[in-house]
């Protein structure tokens, strides 16, 4: 497969190549490339080509045979591995073929380059319609001619970023778009801009860094195909600053390297691709505003949350680093994918409302929906500070009392880890029968042993007597339940299990839709006294913005703001799968909690990736056949993490 690239690098370049540029271009060493080059050239006579070494420039490709050679690169192409039995990556597969080209294509064509049957494609298609409306474009079909994608260039360079970046594994790439990425020197470009990057003081994170050089590179490529801007898209003003000045640098290096010609649109919209996404370092003319309105909307979540976000300098001055950029892609339409979305939504499903109103108050006189993946980016400053305060909460303890049994060795132990953990406090062990010497002075009681009918009017949590590294972070869960909840007595995993209820568990095997039965279950726990009104609106208006359906059909459903009046998680699980879009719901975890219960919602995250991990969920979900036989799946769960 490699020496088959390296021939269609070569024909690409129509030039000599030295030994060293190739091998790195491939990453292999110019001993690998000596043997990938001896070995072409025993083959490459049958196939129509030859590789020359010429002195003192490289290798270069000789076609001996025109016929021969376009054939052995039409077997290349197909020998490349796609997952066609993944319907997902194929259909993605499809759109991106469609955005390539410019003229119609036909099913029978895609059937053929995609190596499946005309059937298939042909339920494909429903699908790439609907990707095609996510991203304002339409699929025409004409008679006796094909499909083809119609709209502005602007949104179709959306899409095409989307599908190369984030979907596609083993992407179908026209022989243009192949023969482009041998010309583009990709690292050539990463100096350049890291150098503009630091003369011009911006600022930007690696991730994002990524997302710049896979603009420049398809932009590059669609000027070169002709496929520009219309005058229409970009509306261009006059200014000068840093981004004007980077912008100026990067059209002079592009248009000297590759021979283009940009025009003034398509500078105006790299410039606005540039503005949104990084970030100057010394602005603060410009900066003293926006610091208000980040103050106000952090004092505006604090109001609905009970939180203390406010509070801290270090996560204004985060989100002022990262604010700036952010509303400008909102106001140019050219929001970030987020390569790490679906783990950050799953694992802090906790702060991702708090980080959507945030968002939304910031920006409340601009009508444009922020995507799930710009709220991620979002939603981790906000986890970050949710640590910090975390680590602070260890460090309030100053006398803590530890009741050990064994005593000895083993009590001695303990107390040198809890002083580790608590570097702050005073700790002093007892055992059972010296309770009594535990009096107000002390800040909190760790426990090893039960202390069912003690009345020492302290905070009680519980561990074991030898602390693992899942005990420790055990005790700091507790700590932050223990401040959440005000219980004199907490062990999380005893209080997450509390949260089910034999009177809000059901088992459904003839349920149609999946918004109905939230509809339904939200105004149950109206009716039922168990939430503040509104709760069933609040769940719809949550799920129609971003669903909470995760990995393996869970789905952790909330409202925009906690009402509980009562805590609950109201389970529902479905003996038939629902669908919901293109995702399918087997379990459905209604969380209703109190609004200043983060932390809660993060373990109650927890406990749900617990189970969409588990490789025998779905054996284990028929197993299920009331109440008990969950309960005990949760608390198998548990053991497990």
């Amino acid at each position: 497969m490699r020496q088959e690239k390296i021939v269609e690098y070569l024909y690409a370049k129509k030039q000599a190549i030295a030994p060293k540029v190739l091998a790195a271009a491939f990453q292999i060493s110019e001993r690998t490339l000596a043997n990938d080059i001896k070995w072409l050239k025993e083959t490459g006579f049958s196939e129509g080509f030859s590789i020359e070494r010429i002195r003192s420039k490289g290798y270069q490709l000789k076609i001996l045979d025109q016929i021969k050679f376009q054939n052995y690169l039409a077997q290349s192409k197909q020998h490349e591995q796609v997952d066609n039995s993944s319907p997902q990556e194929r259909i993605k597969n499809i759109e991106l073929l469609l955005l390539f080209h410019e003229d119609y294509i036909t099913m029978q064509q895609i059937a053929k380059w995609l190596d499946v049957s005309l059937s298939t494609v042909k339920a494909d298609i429903k699908q790439v319609e609907q990707f095609c409306e996510s991203y304002e474009l339409k699929l025409f079909g004409k008679a006796h001619y094909g499909l083809k994608i119609l709209g502005t260039e602007s949104k179709k360079r959306r899409a095409i970023l989307y599908l190369i970046r984030n979907t596609i594994n083993t992407p179908v790439l026209t022989e243009k778009y192949k023969e482009f990425n041998f010309v583009f020197d990709e690292e050539a470009l990463r100096h350049f801009l890291q150098e503009q990057l630091q003369e011009n003081q911006l600022k930007i994170s690696d991730v994002v860094f990524e997302n710049v050089v896979q603009h420049i590179r398809l932009l590059c490529f669609r000027i070169m195909q002709n496929n520009t801007l219309n005058n229409d898209e970009v509306k261009c003003g006059v200014t000068v600053d840093e981004y004007d000045r980077l912008t100026e640098k990067l059209v002079a290096y592009l248009e000297k390297t590759y021979q283009l010609t940009f025009s003034t649109v398509e500078k105006k919209y790299l410039e606005e691709q540039l503005r949104g996404k990084l970030t100057v370092l010394e602005n603060s003319a410009g900066n003293q505003q926006l610091e208000q309105a980040i103050g106000k909307a952090l004092e505006h979540v604090d109001r609905l949350y009970h939180t203390h976000f406010r509070n801290d300098q270090d996560l204004a001055n985060a989100l002022l680093l990262h604010v700036a950029p952010l509303l400008q892609r909102l106001y140019t339409g050219h929001q970030l994918e987020n390569p790490i979305i679906e783990d950050i939504y799953t694992q802090y499903a906790n702060v991702f409302n708090v980080a959507m109103i945030f968002v939304n108050e910031l920006n409340k006189g601009l009508d444009v929906e922020i995507s799930k993946d710009e709220i991620g980016y979002v939603a981790i400053y906000f986890v970050a500070s949710l640590e910090k305060q975390s680590n602070q909460l260890i460090d309030d303890y100053q006398k803590i009392a530890v009741i050990c049994s064994t005593g000895g060795g083993a009590a001695y132990l303990l107390k040198v880890n809890l002083e580790r953990l608590f570097s702050n406090a005073e700790v002093d062990t007892f055992a059972l029968n010296e309770i009594d010497q535990i009096d107000s002075s002390f800040d909190l009681v760790i426990s090893t042993v039960p202390l069912e009918h003690a009345d020492l009017g302290l905070p009680i949590i519980y561990t074991k007597t030898i602390l693992s590294q899942t005990e420790i972070a055990k005790i700091e869960k507790d700590l932050n339940l223990l401040r959440e909840t005000q219980n004199k007595v907490l062990d999380v995993n005893q209080f997450i299990l509390s949260l089910f209820d034999p009177n809000w568990f059901q088992i459904e095997k003839h349920a149609k839709n999946y918004l109905e039965l939230l509809a339904n279950e939200g105004a149950r726990l109206e009716t039922q006294g168990w939430v503040e009104q509104g709760f069933k609106q609040s769940i719809l208006k949550r799920e129609k913005m971003i669903d909470t359906i995760y990995q393996q059909g869970v789905a952790g459903p909330h409202p925009m703001e906690q009402a509980a009046i009562r805590e609950v998680i109201d389970v529902i699980l479905l003996k038939k799968p629902l669908l919901y879009g293109d995702k399918q719901v087997k379990i459905i975890f209604l969380i209703n909690i109190k609004k200043d219960h983060l932390n809660l919602h993060k373990e109650i995250s927890r406990l749900m990736i617990k189970m969409m991990e588990d490789p025998m969920l779905d054996s284990q979900l028929t197993k299920i056949m009331n109440f008990q036989d969950f309960m005990s799946y949760m608390k198998s769960l548990m053991k497990e993490g």
